[in-house]
C-alpha cells in the first residue's frame, strides 16, 4: 500500500496554503494520523496547465502506477494533479482505472471511499460544465476575430509571414519572395499540360537548384500543397467553410491565385 505525495507549484514564491511548505507539511501529517507508508512527497515547480507527459511529478507517479509501486497518491487539494478542477479530475480518473487510491486532503476526497464517487460525480459534472462555456466563449471570440478578417485560429504561422516586435503579422522578404516564385512557376508549368505529379518534381528539382528552403529544410510535396492551397497569400480567409477578406498583407495577386487553384 505504498503511498507517494505530490505537491505543486507553479512558481517558488507561491505563499500561504499554496506553498510547497504547507503542502508537504499536511501530507506528512495526514499520513501519519492514517497510518499510509509515505515513501516520498513529489516535488513539481511548474504550470499545472502542462501536459501530464511534460510534467515530471505526473510521469513519475504514472511509471510508478505502472510498476505496481504506487497504490496510494496523496495531494493537499485536487488542483495540485492540474491547472483546472477538470485537468485534476481527469488525471483522478487515470488513477482510478488504475486501481490507485487518491486522496485529496482539503476536498474530502478518497477513492476508497464510495461517499466521494459521489463528490467526484458532482465535481466532475461542474468542470464538465466549465469546460462546455469555455469551449462557447472560445467560439464566440473566434467567430470575432473571423469577422474581423483576421486568423481565428492558433498554430504556426503560413510560411511567407512573420511576427514583427509588436506582434503584427508582417510578410517576411526572403520567404515571401520563394512563394511567389513557387506559385509563378505552378503557374508557367501548367501551361505546359503536364500531370500535377511531374510539376511537383519538376517544382521541387527548381527550388532545390535555387537554395531555396522551407524552414531551413529542403522542401516536400507536403510544404508545395498547403503553399499552393493557402488563400491568405491573395488576401482570404477561410473558416468553417466560410470565406472573408483577411486584413493581412497579400504576398500573390487575386488572379494568380486563381490560377494556380484551377490548374
Amino acid at each position: 500500500m505504498n503511498a507517494y505525495g505530490l505537491a505543486r507549484v507553479s512558481s517558488l514564491t507561491q505563499k500561504d496554503n499554496t506553498s510547497l511548505e504547507f503542502q508537504t507539511k499536511r501530507i506528512k501529517d495526514y499520513c501519519s494520523v492514517y497510518s499510509l507508508p509515505l515513501q516520498e512527497i513529489i516535488i513539481e515547480t511548474e504550470s499545472g496547465g502542462r501536459d501530464v507527459n511534460d510534467r515530471t511529478g505526473l510521469s513519475k507517479l504514472k511509471k510508478l502506477m505502472e510498476n505496481n509501486e504506487c497504490k496510494t497518491i496523496v495531494v493537499s487539494k485536487v488542483d495540485r494533479l492540474g491547472r483546472s478542477l477538470l485537468q485534476g479530475l481527469l488525471f483522478l480518473k487515470y488513477c482510478e482505472d488504475k486501481g490507485v487510491r487518491v486522496i485529496c486532503i482539503e476536498n474530502g476526497i478518497d477513492t476508497d471511499n464510495p461517499q466521494s464517487k459521489l463528490i467526484t460525480n458532482i465535481l466532475f459534472s461542474i468542470a464538465e460544465n466549465e469546460k462546455d462555456q469555455i469551449n462557447i466563449r472560445l467560439s464566440e471570440g473566434r467567430e470575432k476575430t473571423f469577422e474581423m478578417g483576421k486568423m481565428p485560429y492558433g498554430g504556426n504561422l503560413s510560411f511567407g509571414y512573420r511576427k514583427n516586435n509588436k506582434g503584427e503579422i508582417v510578410i517576411d522578404k526572403t520567404d515571401s519572395m520563394i512563394v511567389q516564385f513557387i506559385y509563378k512557376k505552378w503557374n508557367e508549368l501548367s501551361k505546359r499540360h503536364l500531370t500535377k505529379t511531374k510539376k511537383t518534381q519538376i517544382l521541387l528539382t527548381l527550388l532545390k537548384k535555387q537554395g531555396y528552403k522551407f524552414h531551413d529544410k529542403e522542401f516536400k510535396r507536403h510544404n508545395l500543397r498547403d503553399i499552393l492551397s493557402n488563400g491568405l497569400y491573395c488576401g482570404i480567409i477561410k473558416w468553417k467553410e466560410r470565406t472573408n477578406t483577411s486584413i493581412y498583407p497579400t504576398i500573390v495577386s487575386k488572379r494568380l491565385y486563381n490560377l494556380v487553384v484551377k490548374a
